[in-house]
């Protein structure tokens, strides 16, 4: 017994080591068993990707329908969207857009994914394609969304949202808020939205046969008309997108469909001022700008006096011919303009004048209620507007007439008798103001001014349509093989001389009311050059051509511009002494430039001229008569031919031989 006490202490503690491992084989087993249901039961009852696609389609289906309708933002206060949504990974926050392959319309920001798993915020004006192909796969082999998180724009005078944003609804039948695109101090484009009538109908459900009349009500019936014959009947679409009519007087409400922003630089040409709100802007035109419109008057009163009153024989009283001024006919050279020699020369030339109408001031239209074309200081802040460099009637008149005369003292050097008729002198002596007046606007930095970048490119574009007259009128010119010498010469002669003017004269730019000077383009030379280091030096004025750095003082300036022209005098008054013997060939309206002796020698002179005119004629006549003696002989020949017959080819043949 005392040796089997040992052995049986072995045989109770192995009889129980063996029983707890049953017991955790046991335990094992149950857990495994748990986890195997566990996952089976969640095999059962997780959606299968068919059910998972019906369901998201109900979703989208669901959505569609659902009005969001935004409040409309309060006075003095800013609206927009909540960064709460971007930092919340519930499916639910946003808006559904769209599924993947479909067209997410949102104006804010837009991700792509599922669940837990999203793509980078895209910001998105309109649409975009609800693909992996833009957004990134952040969920592989899975069904995804598009969600949206619109952005509402700011409504406050002078303030704009610098993302992609919508405007509110508004509980206003009658008004709507209307997004404009508008452009910051530093370049950037941002947007705001600004209240107008509304142009989204509201359905109107009468069982009238007229449509409505009233602003924003429209009638859903296409077959309603207009109670007064006087109103259009004009489509519109209700806030559902479903067509509807309604009348409206003729001319109201056409916007082109474009914001105050587009309508700005739609408008910016001024060749389109009077079109803008015919025929009301076409009167505003002719108050604002009277010098440049009188002068386009009298060129379409001068043509239709030619055509259509070829008796007043004004080729002769208005065109200008330089050896008439011996005579002191110079009222010759401020009259030829008013001809023209066909009604195309006419329409370029006065569509040519017409775009130069900011040469002598921008007229008092308006964009849209309260919002000027001119820009002003009490206006919007980012709103597009035209600045005014205009320099008046008076200055504008003093161009047209130093061009003319210039254009038409030099373009005759080489053709002294030549007869100059049209106003493209004019055209292109406004040309070179306008390049001295917007070379020393931006050489002055007061685009700056402006906060309008796009302004900037406009004006350079201006530049190269000018340069682009120019380039033709050279072709044409060059391949004429120099016939047009005299019409090219004078054009550029006048381009040069409407570049001077402004440079001697320094007319005033605008009212003064915008910038706070009449000539805010005169700059201190110490801001265009450090050579200038004394303070003497550096507050001597200067003018600035295009950049700061191009500075030149007024003296300098001046005495150049002088020069030039002065050069052109006298090179012309030369030419005329030179050819002073060129007759003036009858056209002529005076005849006190004439001598005595010369009308002494007059009748001489006709003489040896009759005798000579005589000799030509008789020898003329000696080579007519000779000719009708040649053409006799042929016709005898062509009778005696007809009359001669053969018998056989034979003897037709020994005949010829």
């Amino acid at each position: 017994a005392k040796q089997d006490g040992p052995a049986a202490a072995r045989f109770a503690v192995g009889k129980m080591t063996a029983s707890k491992g049953r017991r955790h084989s046991a335990s094992g087993r149950l857990l495994f068993a748990a986890g195997c249901a566990a996952l089976v039961a969640i095999l059962v009852h997780f959606p299968s990707r068919s059910e998972r696609r019906a369901a998201l389609e109900v979703d989208a289906g669901d959505a569609e329908e659902v009005d969001i309708e935004y409040a409309e933002e309060a006075p003095g206060q800013s609206l927009v969207s909540s960064s709460s949504a971007f930092l919340s990974l519930d499916e639910k926050d946003g808006r559904f857009c769209g599924k993947e392959g479909d067209l997410c319309k949102c104006f804010g920001k837009v991700r792509y994914g599922r669940l837990f798993s999203w793509s980078g915020d895209v910001a998105v004006d309109g649409s975009v394609n609800c693909s992996a192909a833009l957004f990134g796969d952040p969920m592989p082999m899975d069904i995804k969304i598009c969600k949206c998180y619109p952005t509402i724009c700011t409504t406050q005078v002078g303030i704009c949202t610098p993302e992609p944003c919508m405007c509110a609804t508004s509980r206003d039948p009658d008004f709507e808020w209307a997004k404009k695109t508008l452009m910051t101090g530093d370049g950037t484009k941002c947007w705001a939205c600004e209240r107008k009538r509304a142009s989204t109908g509201v359905a109107d459900n009468t069982n009238s046969s007229y449509c409505p009349i009233q602003m924003g009500r429209c009638s859903l019936k296409r077959s309603c008309k207009c109670e007064s014959p006087t109103d259009t009947k004009r489509v519109m679409r209700t806030k559902n997108g479903e067509k509807c009519w309604t009348c409206a007087p003729v001319g109201e409400g056409r916007s082109l469909g474009m914001d105050t922003g587009q309508r700005a630089m739609f408008w910016m040409l001024p060749l389109l001022w009077s079109f803008m709100d015919w025929p009301n802007s076409f009167f505003q035109v002719c108050d604002g700008d009277r010098a440049l419109t009188i002068f386009v008057a009298l060129c379409i009163l001068g043509y239709l006096c030619q055509v259509f009153a070829p008796f007043l024989r004004l080729d002769r009283f208005f065109s200008f011919y330089a050896p008439c001024m011996k005579k002191g006919e110079f009222w010759r050279f401020f009259t030829y303009f008013m001809l023209h020699s066909d009604l195309q020369h006419l329409c370029v030339n006065l569509f040519h004048l017409m775009d130069a109408l900011d040469l002598e001031g921008v007229p008092d239209l308006e964009m849209s209620p309260g919002v000027p074309l001119k820009c002003t200081r009490d206006g919007p802040v980012a709103s597009i507007c035209y600045p005014d460099i205009g320099i008046g009637w008076n200055n504008v008149v003093g161009i047209m007439a130093t061009v003319l005369a210039f254009g038409a003292l030099l373009g005759t050097i080489k053709n002294f008798g030549a007869l100059v008729q049209g106003a493209s002198s004019v055209c292109f002596g406004v040309d070179g103001a306008l390049i001295a007046l917007y070379g020393v606007f931006l050489g002055a930095g007061l685009d700056q001014k402006l906060r309008i970048p796009e302004f900037v490119a406009f004006f350079w574009m201006r530049i190269g349509i000018i340069a682009f007259h120019i380039v033709i009128d050279i072709v044409q010119s060059v391949c004429g093989s120099g016939k047009d010498t005299v019409g090219t010469v004078a054009h550029m002669a006048s381009l040069v001389a409407g570049f001077c003017y402004v440079i001697i004269f320094l007319p005033p730019m605008g009212d003064g009311s915008f910038f706070g000077s009449d000539r805010p383009y005169i700059v201190n030379c110490g801001m265009t050059s450090p050579k200038y280091v004394t303070l003497d030096e550096a507050t001597t004025q200067c003018l600035a051509f295009f950049r700061r750095s191009n500075g030149i003082e007024i003296g300098t300036a001046q005495a150049i511009a002088c020069t030039i022209l002065g050069a052109g005098v006298l090179v012309a008054l030369v030419n005329a002494i030179l050819k002073r013997d060129i007759s003036d060939d009858g056209i002529a309206v005076f005849s006190c430039g004439d001598s005595a002796s010369s009308d002494a020698k007059k009748p001489a002179v006709l003489d040896d001229e009759r005798s000579a005119l005589d000799s030509e004629i008789k020898l003329r006549e000696r080579a007519l008569n000779e000719f009708k003696e040649s053409v006799e002989i042929l016709e005898r020949l062509h009778r005696n031919l007809s009359n001669v017959t053969f018998r056989d080819g034979t003897q037709a043949a020994a005949t010829a031989s």
